[in-house]
């Protein structure tokens, strides 16, 4: 079972993350929060194999929770989950440590894919964010 933990201001968005995990035989909801505020002890508390985070969040957003989480648990895989195609937002992600950067608008097959893919050591990128990396 690959444990997911989700970060995203947006409760419906949050809520239908969470559906999907509950369905999805091999994943398992580890739990959610509105904001990185917390990270460190949210990742104690929880031990997630994998981490859905949002970009833009009151607080502390998902770029500052992606550094703090490899500071402390490197072995921790992350998944930033937006809607900027923003080049300056996907290369932050990255040097903080994503293993992941996909649209929201991404597909339901899209979402469990890249969970699978940085679970298992690899990357995973929406075709559009793709293309900006190798561009770069």
């Amino acid at each position: 079972m690959i444990s997911v933990f989700i970060y995203d201001d947006n409760e419906a968005r949050r809520d239908s993350l969470i559906a999907l995990l509950e369905l999805t035989d091999t994943m398992k909801y580890a739990g959610s929060a509105l904001n990185c505020s917390n990270v460190e002890k949210d990742m104690e508390n929880s031990r997630p194999d994998v981490v859905l985070m949002d970009i833009e969040m009151p607080e502390t957003n998902g770029i500052e929770g992606v550094r703090r989480i490899k500071s402390k648990y490197p072995n921790i895989k992350i998944i930033m989950q937006t809607v900027y195609e923003d080049s300056d937002k996907i290369f932050d992600a990255l040097r903080n440590g994503a293993e992941g950067y996909i649209l929201k608008k991404a597909s339901i097959n899209n979402i469990i894919e890249s969970i699978n893919e940085v679970h298992k050591g690899g990357a995973f990128m929406t075709p559009s964010v793709a293309m900006q990396v190798m561009n770069f």
